[in-house]
């Protein structure tokens, strides 16, 4: 979110606090090589948040260009606010950043506009960072990916699976919408495509009739449109990461939008695409309040249309669930769009689509009555993982909110390998921003991916579901609690 004034400048050394430390009694403590030459090229970066001020939400998308040096050289970013439409600024060069030697960062944005933010930062390597806000006036999270300038002379090609969420700011499901799907881009034109909607808790799938996406400038960034079957078109600022990787914000009027595209890879699909255990994590919004809705879960696929068995965590409205069994089955693999409709039993989500990116990647969308939400499942990499399993140190988001604060914090998180972890993180809770410093805990990973976790002062019920050695979807299973994440090695 941004806001006329000064940035809150502390945070660049207090999030350093403790950094190489070791006074602490759980896993090793923060290291690494990074430096201010990690960050250096164009990065693109989505944030979603509140804004404490106003007391609505936001949005926000742009890109950045650091010299790797500490300086920020230009940019530019896309914010939109409450009812508002979108604002576009550019990003000064009075800009800069920080980065520490185990990746932790802050980044202060100034714009033409006279506003400015802060970003604290952890590196998951040199082409992306995971970020929250870290101002009084607003929270929020994202991430941040090096983008290929390459990529920016033409629009995208090829065809890719989309997933997006928006709001109007009814804070609850009947004010959002959850758009899954499939579209092929030539010479800017959408030549088709398909998608499946959750309007409010109705789903229904659609086709796209028409579509337009625009040149991007040098920065990246260029808008677009969609029409689909219903009628209804929407429009939207996008920004390339890559020839395989687009960022969205929706530029309607009135309308809270992020998403993403990603190309898809492995067409022809059929049931045979979908076989194996796979990890993941969704959220989104219920009749309650938006973001009521938290989950993660690892199934195991047959390639025949079952699924044998999973497990679940979830939060909805508050309300936990902890390791639920899990069946269920999917339909025909659709052999051009890698669609799939999901039935689960024993679970809090009983009805998804699901769109193949690939047969290792999908994007799901929640098509229960009542429940407007969005995930991304990958296929895991072991089918008995251990505690050796995770080792290393790693980059660390997750935000949300509890009963009293909205939350988001990012961090490194070190595992040991034998069950001890230990969490460096900043935490802004509601615009109140801490650094406590390393923080210990421990950890017990189960045969299927599936992680417990305490962390001191933090939670005694984290959950992990690992997709690799290296990736994990987080959920905090607390009550009153709608706080998720993910966490990644640093390399």
């Amino acid at each position: 979110m941004k806001t006329l004034g000064l940035t809150l400048a502390l945070v660049s050394l207090a999030f350093c606090v403790g950094c190489g430390t070791s006074n602490n009694n759980g896993g090793p403590p923060p290291t690494g090589n990074f430096s201010n030459a990690s960050l250096s090229g164009q990065y693109a970066y989505q944030l979603a948040g509140e804004d404490l001020f106003n007391g609505v939400e936001f949005r926000e998308i742009g890109s950045f260009t650091a010299d790797g040096a500490g300086h920020i050289t230009g940019g530019s970013d896309d914010f939109v606010d409450g009812s508002l439409g979108v604002a576009s600024t550019t990003i000064l060069n009075t800009s800069t950043y920080s980065i520490s030697n185990d990746g932790t960062a802050t980044v202060f944005l100034n714009f033409s506009d006279t506003s400015a933010i802060t970003l604290a930062m952890t590196l998951q390597s040199t082409s992306k960072a995971y970020l929250v806000e870290a101002d009084t006036f607003a929270t929020g999270a994202g991430v941040a990916e090096k983008q290929t300038a390459a990529a920016f002379s033409a629009p995208p090609s090829g065809t890719f699976v989309f997933r997006m969420h928006t709001t109007n700011g009814a804070f609850t499901s009947a004010g959002s919408t959850g758009n899954v799907g499939v579209l092929t881009i030539a010479g800017g034109v959408v030549t088709s495509g398909s998608e499946d909607v959750s309007d409010g808790g109705a789903a229904g799938s659609l086709t796209l009739t028409a579509g337009l996406f625009n040149t991007p400038d040098g920065n990246g960034r260029a808008t677009g449109s969609l029409t689909d079957s219903s009628p209804a078109t929407s429009s939207f600022i996008y920004y390339v990461v890559d020839a395989n990787n687009i960022r969205f914000l929706s530029e309607d009027i009135g309308i809270l939008g992020l998403g993403r595209a990603e190309k898809q890879t492995g067409a022809p699909f059929s049931n045979a695409s979908l076989s194996g255990n796979y990890a993941f994590g969704g959220n989104g919004d219920t009749p309650t309040s938006i973001g009521n809705l938290r989950a993660v879960g690892q199934f195991d696929a047959m390639g025949d249309g079952t699924i044998s068995s999973g497990a679940l965590d979830a939060a909805v409205d508050g309300t936990t669930a902890s390791n639920v069994a899990i069946t269920g089955t999917y339909s025909n693999v659709d052999s051009t769009t890698g669609r799939t409709a999901v039935t689960l039993t024993g679970g809090v989500l009983t009805n998804e689509v699901v769109y193949l990116v690939s047969p290792s990647r999908a994007f799901f969308l929640v098509t229960d009555a009542g429940a407007v939400a969005e995930g991304s499942a990958d296929l895991q990499s072991s089918s008995s993982f251990t505690n050796a399993s995770m080792n290393g140190q790693f980059a660390f988001l997750m935000d949300g909110f509890n009963s009293s604060f909205f939350i988001d914090r990012v961090a490194t998180l070190n595992w040991d390998g034998a069950g001890n972890l230990s969490l460096n993180e900043l935490v802004n809770a509601s615009g109140t921003i801490n650094v406590p410093g390393p923080l210990s805990g421990t950890y017990s990973v189960g045969s299927n991916g599936r992680t417990t976790g305490t962390i001191s002062t933090v939670s005694n019920n984290m959950v992990f579901y690992l997709v690799s050695g290296s990736k994990a979807y987080i959920l905090q299973n607390d009550a009153s609690t709608e706080i998720d994440g993910i966490t990644e090695l640093q390399q």
